[in-house]
């Protein structure tokens, strides 16, 4: 029971993290240790809890953030990948392709109409 109250409270802080903390480069070791686990440890609770890894969790709560800027914002696609958390733009549009099935500039462009 105390087992899972704590893993509970890790699974909240992590999310919690991820919300204040998205934009910024996140580490599977920096997360791990907000949980006190090791690394391997961390990757394989944080799938069994969430059903995602960590890191598809990142990039989709960070696609999430950048579709909603491509609609309010009139800043460059790369000016929102980087304030979304992704320091390479292909591997941005790569993702967003796949998450949404329309490049950030087709996305834009269906919001706005």
């Amino acid at each position: 029971r105390n087992t899972v109250a704590k893993y509970l409270k890790c699974v909240k802080t992590v999310i919690k993290y991820v919300e204040n903390h998205y934009a910024e480069p996140l580490s599977i070791t920096t997360m791990a240790g907000i949980c006190g686990f090791s690394q391997s440890h961390f990757m394989k609770f944080f799938k069994n809890n969430m059903e995602v890894s960590f890191i598809e969790y990142l990039n989709n709560y960070r696609l999430t953030m950048a579709s909603r800027l491509l609609i309010s914002s009139s800043s460059s696609i790369i000016a929102i990948s980087m304030e979304s958390g992704f320091d390479n733009l292909s591997y941005f549009n790569r993702l967003f392709k796949k998450k949404y099935n329309m490049t950030p500039i087709q996305y834009r462009n269906c919001g706005q109409n």
